[in-house]
């Protein structure tokens, strides 16, 4: 029997450390959230990994958009998954960038409410817009609900970055899964059930943030 070294042996010729994971990294894809049109149904990882998007109203979608996206990669590569974020030594690309700067927000407020994550951004004369995101199968509540942050999109003179909205985002979907994880779901929707036994934040990836009209809409891809 001829032997074989245990190191020459690739168990993924096409994972990490392979010639074609190299050439894959290399050149990644345009980021979907700048093609003017509706996001992909399902997006690929470096790893190789699939992940489909979570469902929105219909009237989230990217060409109805009036601001451009802030959109979130790491290495060049779009995506960003909530797991990470939580890990201070993190960094998404283009970290210190200020999305929101020159739109003249000061402050920011947060609000998790039941199946609506909202990203409320507060203009200079604290005119509040909501940001929301409606998690499918979950009834929603007003923004009045008692699960309100405020940050301040401005400290010390400067403007919230790129990093900092990520984080904030992370922060909801988290806040989002202790808050929820023991709610009932509508029936039909268990697919999306945000549980310990089904989706939880480390299954999530987040591309981008979308403004529409008065409300900025995260969009989430869960791992398959």
């Amino acid at each position: 029997m001829q032997y074989v070294n245990p190191s020459s042996v690739m168990i993924n010729p096409s994972g990490p450390g392979s010639a074609h994971h190299y050439a894959l990294v290399s050149n990644p894809p345009p980021h979907p959230s700048l093609m003017h049109s509706e996001m992909p149904g399902h997006w690929v990882l470096p790893d190789g990994r699939r992940v489909v998007k979570l469902p929105r109203p219909d009237e989230f979608t990217p060409p109805m958009q009036t601001l451009p996206p802030v959109t979130f990669s790491t290495r060049g590569w779009p995506g960003v998954r909530i797991k990470d974020l939580k890990d201070d030594a993190f960094m998404v690309d283009c970290p210190y960038d200020t999305p929101f700067a020159h739109l003249g927000w000061r402050s920011t407020v947060i609000n998790l409410a039941a199946s609506l994550l909202f990203l409320a951004l507060c203009s200079y004369w604290l005119m509040p817009c909501a940001g929301v995101i409606q998690w499918p199968g979950y009834g929603s509540r007003n923004s009045r609900d008692p699960q309100n942050i405020r940050i301040e999109a401005v400290r010390e003179g400067y403007p919230i970055s790129r990093q900092g909205v990520a984080k904030q985002v992370a922060f909801l979907a988290n806040h989002f899964y202790n808050s929820q994880k023991d709610g009932p779901i509508a029936r039909g929707q268990e697919k999306w059930e945000f549980n310990r036994d089904n989706i939880r934040p480390s299954d999530l990836v987040l591309l981008s943030i979308h403004y529409y009209k008065n409300q900025w809409v995260p969009e989430f891809y869960v791992f398959e």
